[in-house]
């Protein structure tokens, strides 16, 4: 009898998803492989269209899609780690991380260059790069800052 209700117990937990303590312990994936959609706030100015790469180096392992240059504005999408990313330029918004260490503490946020969303630069590197388990390892290059990119929420 013991037998038949741990296996029932197995089977509903098998059928439910993985336990709430997967996510928790790392077993989990914490990035949305969902595809973006609809217009994000777009921008005016930028630049050429230019290459930086979802962040890879810490947890959560990818990079927030916002509609607006803003942790508040709602995320609709998100790339994976490593992940090349084409932007057209920056603007400053609302910080998305203020208690990081500089420079990932800064409010700049790239804006996607097919006009789907914003990007942090917290979440974007120059280079691609290999998880640090530890979370103690430097951040890697930062995406670069061009003046001449900078632009203006419209």
């Amino acid at each position: 009898m013991i037998g038949v209700g741990a296996a029932l117990v197995l089977a509903v937990a098998a059928a439910t998803g993985p336990p709430w303590w997967f996510k928790a312990v790392g077993l989990e994936s914490t990035h949305s492989s969902s595809q973006p959609t609809g217009e994000g706030v777009g921008m005016s100015g930028g630049c050429a269209p230019f290459q930086v790469f979802a962040q890879g180096r810490w947890r959560p392992r990818d990079a927030a899609i916002r509609a607006a240059p803003s942790v508040l504005s709602a995320q609709v999408g998100s790339f994976p780690a490593n992940m090349s990313i084409s932007v057209n330029g920056w603007v400053y918004g609302r910080p998305a991380y203020p208690t990081n260490v500089a420079p990932w503490n800064n409010a700049v946020w790239y804006h996607l260059t097919d006009g789907v969303g914003w990007v942090s630069f917290a979440g974007v590197r120059a280079t691609p790069l290999a998880f640090d388990p530890t979370g103690l390892a430097d951040g890697g290059p930062p995406a670069p800052i061009a003046t001449s990119c900078e632009g203006a929420v419209q």
